[in-house]
């Protein structure tokens, strides 16, 4: 398998960290945090402009067709920087749903998605449980007349303010749907709710007697919820990425600080113990990129194979993400716990991917199902 970027993905990175290195100072984002800022329409509409979110979409859906690789090598730069925009939730989740969604939902909705023209969600919890059962989803889709009413309510809604969609999984009597609810749809209420991350803002939905057109239903899941999980693992896999550019910003944030702080006369960068931190973090980091890119490299379509990867990926990342962005606050030593350094910014982002779609816990656990079966 080939891990070395090509001269393309060269080109895709560097005009990407181009754009947001430009465009992103991580000081005005803590003022744009203080003020409760929900998203960065300026820069939204600028990397729509780009085509980022068109990238790994099929020509004959409209797109440019390049592979997730490409795709997902915006993830990383966007970790990196951390705008405080709905890329993933948007341009990778609720795209992916509407690739996997009936036909006509798909060629009426996946151009404004791509475009940036709308705005896509997905709402799926209803509890800190990150799991989708009977005892979980209590969200419900009965019958009514000539169509259904959906009745209940979502948490953990990402952009669930400014989205124009959002695709919601409720269950009904012959089992779990992903159905396409429009923002200003009436019955729908939304309530911003405070979020760890602050670059990606989360809402409380609520669906009361939400009338569903029977062409709404975007997809009829299966017993083994088959659709979903390869979504959810192709997001999963361009998490891991998001989560590695992350990464490789507190080690390069750490490092400047230690050749640059002077302590008993010297830059704390000389000390043995500095060093280790940095050396672990580094080594931390090689082995996380490994997995990322070996997590958007493998066949979408070879289930099991997707879904380990993906799991790795998720399992190790969080976990690495977590602790560099611990160790990059320790380096930094005082100013490191400040709300005017970036370096919180960092922290709460590791915690949150951490426990997207399932701890790193959860993730090991199956991955130990999927070998003994």
């Amino acid at each position: 398998m080939q891990f070395i970027l090509t001269d393309l993905q060269k080109e895709i990175k560097e005009n990407a960290e181009k754009l947001l290195s430009e465009q992103i100072d991580l000081l005005e984002t803590i003022k744009k945090v203080d003020d409760d800022v929900r998203i960065d329409s300026d820069l939204w509409k600028l990397i729509n402009e780009q085509g980022w979110l068109a990238l790994d979409v099929p020509e004959d859906d409209g797109g440019l067709g390049f592979s997730t690789v490409e795709a997902s090598i915006l993830s990383e730069v966007s970790g990196y920087y951390l705008p405080i925009i709905p890329l993933f939730s948007s341009g990778v989740v609720f795209k992916h749903l509407l690739l996997n969604s009936n036909t006509d939902i798909k060629n009426k909705l996946l151009p404004e998605i791509i475009s940036g023209e709308k705005i896509g969600t997905f709402a799926l919890y209803e509890s800190d449980k990150y799991e989708i059962g009977d005892d979980t989803i209590e969200s419900n889709l009965a019958s009514s007349g000539d169509g259904m009413l959906l009745n209940g309510t979502k948490k953990y809604v990402m952009f669930g303010d400014v989205s124009d969609y959002i695709a919601v999984l409720t269950k009904s009597n012959d089992g779990f749907k992903f159905v396409l609810v429009e923002a200003k749809q009436q019955g729908v209420e939304i309530v911003q709710t405070p979020s760890l991350d602050q670059s990606r803002p989360l809402a409380e939905v609520t669906f009361t007697d939400v009338v569903i057109e029977p062409e709404n239903i975007m997809i009829e899941l299966d017993q083994e919820l088959s659709i979903w999980n390869k979504v959810q693992n192709i997001s999963t896999a361009f998490l891991a990425m998001e989560q590695v550019g992350g990464s490789q910003a507190c080690l390069e944030m750490s490092t400047s600080y230690a050749k640059e702080r002077i302590q008993f006369g010297r830059p704390i960068g000389s000390f043995q113990a500095i060093q280790h931190i940095c050396a672990n973090m580094l080594l931390q980091i090689e082995s996380a990129k490994s997995l990322a890119y070996n997590a958007v490299r493998v066949d979408i379509d070879d289930q099991t194979e997707l879904e380990m990867s993906a799991l790795l990926a998720k399992s190790y990342c969080s976990e690495v993400y977590n602790k560099v962005a611990g160790d990059n606050i320790q380096v930094h030593g005082g100013i490191g716990f400040t709300w005017e350094h970036p370096a919180h910014l960092y922290f709460k982002k590791a915690k949150s991917d951490s426990l997207l779609f399932g701890s790193s816990k959860s993730a090991r656990s199956k991955i130990a199902e999927l070998i003994n079966l």
